[in-house]
């Protein structure tokens, strides 16, 4: 991605997301194959070329590959884009048209231990909004040691088990500003009274009955 004429980040990662992207649609990515996947056609042969000399990819009857060293770096690119287009997605409620530049951005400035909290924050996803596969992390190869996730949706706690709210996913605003006029936000403790006929949740001494579409909005982190 590119703004004002500049890469937004290393033109190495423009190179790796481009060349991965192809793979994954089962392609064998050629020069122009490549420099076509980019939008605004920022990348040149000359940069490819540079990818080369540094390790990242090799060139065989003019299609490239990664090196071990150039997949790595490849994947942890992807791994930041698309984790970035789920929390916009589905924690910001972005628009798809507003999310993909957004994500372009918020991508260069995830260090690897903020990509790793995204992902746990958002459960360890495992597709993008779009559903392409994000490549897994250490945090998700323990997660799946364990028998299930801190992180769950409201409706995942059993009676009596309490949690602490960590975001909403609700698209409808009205829907929000009840919950959070009633109490129900981010960083709020609730505890599971009764989940049938009703689903019904105290938040200090305040109780309330919430609807099942609502429950499934409302992630929380069991406490």
């Amino acid at each position: 991605m590119e703004e004002n004429g500049k890469f937004l980040h290393d033109p190495v990662d423009e190179v790796l997301e481009a060349v991965w992207i192809l793979r994954e649609r089962g392609l064998k990515p050629g020069a122009g194959d490549i420099i076509k996947v980019d939008e605004k056609n920022s990348l040149t042969t000359e940069i490819l070329d540079d990818v080369v000399r540094k390790g990242y990819l090799v060139l065989n009857g003019g299609v490239y590959d990664f090196t071990e060293t150039g997949r790595e770096r490849g994947g942890d690119v992807i791994r930041r884009h698309r984790l970035a287009e789920r929390l916009l997605t589905d924690v910001l409620n972005m628009e798809n048209h507003e999310m993909e530049s957004d994500a372009c951005r918020f991508e260069h400035f995830l260090s690897p231990e903020v990509t790793n909290h995204i992902c746990t924050l958002l459960g360890h996803p495992k597709t993008c909004p779009h559903g392409n596969s994000i490549p897994p992390g250490i945090c998700c190869e323990n997660a799946e040691k364990r028998y299930e996730s801190a992180i769950v949706p409201l409706g995942g706690l059993k009676c009596g088990e309490t949690g602490r709210v960590l975001y909403m996913t609700t698209p409808r605003h009205d829907r929000l500003d009840r919950l959070t006029s009633l109490g129900l936000f981010p960083g709020r403790h609730v505890r599971v009274h009764q989940r049938e006929p009703l689903f019904v949740v105290f938040i200090g001494e305040t109780q309330l009955a919430l609807e099942k579409s609502i429950v499934d909005d409302i992630y929380v982190v069991r406490t």
